[in-house]
């Protein structure tokens, strides 16, 4: 867990470096961006009084994130789910098996960092729409950042006004 926070830090400080310089992110720096996990396994940091073992980790994050940045990502912790590259992948190939095809209009209503945008089959790409929803706009500016072709939308799912039988 401490690793995956280590990683999450790595990933702000690339974003917040990314965006002091209103830029594109190299593909070394998508390489830290695409590391970025969430915090829903990582309620230790946002604790009023984390563990000793967690306070260094805690204290950074403080540091690093705005007031908001923060409430937001404190917030996240309950329903924030990493969902693994074997799934991801697995769902691909299942859609694929029932017949999407090439240059469909994808739909990903809780984004995350865009994990499935990035294990998306190369034989499904050319010509695909694809669009993500994040409630967390920590998490929502780093999926654009790895992500640039993608219409990205930092806000809840329900909040979200999407066209009527598009995807």
């Amino acid at each position: 867990l401490k690793e995956k926070a280590r990683d999450n830090i790595a990933a702000i400080r690339a974003l917040k470096q990314i965006e002091s310089e209103n830029r594109e992110a190299t593909e070394a720096e998508k390489a830290l961006l695409a590391r970025y996990a969430g915090w829903g396994a990582l309620p230790n940091i946002f604790h009023p009084y984390p563990p000793p073992e967690w306070r260094d980790l805690a204290v950074e994050v403080r540091n690093l994130l705005t007031g908001d940045e923060y409430d937001s990502a404190r917030g996240s912790t309950p329903n924030a789910h990493f969902t693994s590259p074997a799934v991801v992948r697995a769902m691909w190939r299942a859609l694929q098996r029932l017949g999407l095809p090439p240059g469909a209009q994808v739909l990903e209503p809780s984004m995350g960092a865009g994990h499935f945008f990035g294990l998306m089959p190369e034989a499904l790409l050319p010509g695909a729409r694809r669009t993500g929803v994040e409630l967390d706009s920590l998490t929502a500016r780093i999926a654009k950042k790895l992500y640039p072709d993608a219409t990205i939308f930092a806000k809840g799912f329900e909040e979200t006004a999407l066209p009527d039988n598009f995807f």
